[in-house]
């Protein structure tokens, strides 16, 4: 009954806000994982991950059954692309908290619930970035990779959102040290190298390894606390915004390097 009752007034509220909010339209980008032998992370990143084995997603703690009813909807969604139910949607995440983690940031849930809440919050995130392709959703993954104080992401979770594709659309989703292996549709094999020791930094340089020259639109996520960043392949500099995606478009080939400095 309780359980009820609450989704019941959550279930008002996002509906009143979905009805003030018409304009926030679901814009599907819906790219896809690459398998995860495509995919090599480095070190750096491999530290930051708590074993498949270790993360319990039973809690049953209020924000754990609203997650659950959020991870529906966007399953829903990817079937049925409903702009009300997606500004639900939107309206459920913003009321977690827009910075991601900060529902995390609690001293009053066992470990084992904060696990549970993470898990889920990461996937409900990993999959609306996978579906609309915006940057606050990649922003929130980020977060609990590099921010938040406990290892709460799995290598599954990160090999499923750090590269995204489209054919031969490559989305770069999580600044991180790691190489990709790209299959181009034409023929040929592409690898795309992440060298950085973000977050020290906040740069990145992106190298290309391929035999012959194939044409890619590369997408970097600039993050929405970027300042001033900079996307520069020598002297061709590339239109790079705090919360969207650096389009790079363009034949690719080998030795290809390009900087990215998010914070100028």
């Amino acid at each position: 009954m309780k359980l009820s009752r609450i989704l019941t007034v959550i279930g008002i509220t996002l509906f009143l806000y979905s009805c003030t909010n018409h304009e926030n339209g679901l814009n599907v980008i819906n790219s896809g994982s690459f398998p995860e032998r495509n995919i090599t992370l480095d070190q750096s990143l491999s530290q930051r991950f708590v074993a498949d084995s270790v993360v319990d997603v039973s809690g049953l703690d209020q924000q754990s059954i609203k997650l659950d009813e959020m991870i529906s909807l966007a399953e829903r969604l990817k079937k049925m692309q409903s702009d009300s139910i997606w500004n639900i949607l939107l309206a459920n995440w913003y009321d977690l908290g827009k910075d991601g983690s900060s529902i995390l940031w609690t001293d009053s849930l066992p470990d084992f619930e904060v696990s549970a809440i993470a898990s889920k919050w990461a996937d409900l995130n990993i999959t609306l970035l996978k579906l609309s392709g915006e940057v606050k959703f990649g922003d929130a993954v980020e977060d609990l990779l590099y921010q938040f104080p406990r290892l709460v992401l799995t290598e599954k979770q990160m090999k499923s959102i750090i590269y995204t594709r489209i054919d031969d659309q490559i989305y770069i989703n999580i600044i991180g040290s790691s190489t990709l292996t790209h299959q181009h549709t034409t023929g040929g094999t592409i690898k795309l190298i992440q060298e950085t020791n973000f977050p020290l930094s906040n740069e990145m340089i992106l190298k290309c390894e391929c035999s012959d020259v194939r044409y890619l639109d590369v997408f970097i996520r600039i993050p929405e606390w970027s300042v001033n960043p900079t996307v520069s392949h020598g002297n061709v500099k590339y239109v790079a915004r705090p919360g969207e995606y650096c389009q790079i478009s363009r034949k690719w080939k080998g030795g290809d390097e390009f900087n990215v400095v998010l914070k100028n």
